[in-house]
């Protein structure tokens, strides 16, 4: 099929590559500055300093997208009604998804250990010792800005230029790699191919946003509860890591399933005949 629209591919990787080393610069300079301050790492400034580098990697890169494409921002970021029964579907599946999610993560984590550098760098975005930093940037930047560049301009593009199933694994794999670490890749590369289809299907980016912002924000919770309930492998800290319960496993397989097979019932009845 003949590319004609953007992003394709190679303007995929120009992107993702330019959000990256707006991050990367951003982060050094910001680093010195904090330095040169004597602020430590979780200070109040330092999470002030790390929301704007990521509005403003996210905010360059959609809107070079947008330009780029030709197409106004609500032909690409679809703002579109979804029904009652869509966003039950999406509900049940979230809360059966984040624990098969965490044991995923567990396998991993059980063959390939996470180093601790990484397990420092999570835990200090996740908890921040400002509540507010944490839930801005771990939850409320990345459910918006993640999910307006990449199932907004990286799909609208992929959609024309490629077919549909290579359109949502593109997306997904690009959405894998701009997390930049193997621990993350896998399981935000099969969310990401969750929510593209979503998208799909559903003609909005609504069901997205709401996945990928509860996703985000049950990190959060679980991180500022600990101690105050304990579930084996799901809510341990970081570096110790360990298998759910199965019936922890079963429960959320059940939910999943639900969800998956309500989502699919609604979509095939409202597909025209």
């Amino acid at each position: 099929m003949e590319n004609k629209a953007y992003p394709d591919i190679k303007h995929t990787v120009f992107l993702c590559l330019l959000f990256l080393g707006i991050q990367i610069a951003g982060g050094l300079i910001l680093g010195i500055i904090i330095g040169l301050k004597g602020q430590a790492g979780e200070s109040f400034i330092f999470g002030l300093g790390t929301i704007f580098i990521f509005l403003l990697s996210f905010v360059v890169v959609i809107l070079i997208g947008l330009k780029k494409s030709g197409k106004k921002f609500n032909d690409i970021i679809l703002f579109n009604k979804v029904s009652s029964g869509v966003w039950l579907a999406v509900i049940i599946f979230m809360f059966g998804y984040i624990f098969i999610s965490s044991e995923i993560d567990n396998i991993l984590n059980h063959f390939f250990p996470m180093p601790v550098f990484l397990q420092e760098t999570f835990k200090s975005m996740i908890s921040n010792e400002y509540l507010i930093i944490s839930v801005i940037l771990v939850g409320i930047l990345p459910a918006f800005l993640e999910e307006f560049f990449f199932r907004g301009v990286v799909l609208s593009g992929f959609r024309q230029n490629y077919t549909e199933t290579k359109a949502i694994l593109l997306s997904g794999f690009f959405f894998g790699f701009i997390h930049l670490n193997p621990y993350q890749f896998v399981t935000a590369f099969l969310i990401g191919i969750i929510m593209a289809y979503v998208l799909i299907k559903t003609n909005s980016i609504l069901p997205a946003i709401y996945m990928h912002l509860f996703n985000n924000m049950v990190a959060v919770i679980v991180s500022r509860t600990e101690g105050l309930f304990v579930i084996q492998g799901f809510n341990t800290p970081y570096g110790e890591y360990s298998f759910q319960p199965w019936w922890i496993n079963l429960i959320a397989m059940a939910f999943a399933a639900a969800g998956a097979w309500l989502f699919f019932k609604i979509i095939k009845k409202n597909e025209p005949t």
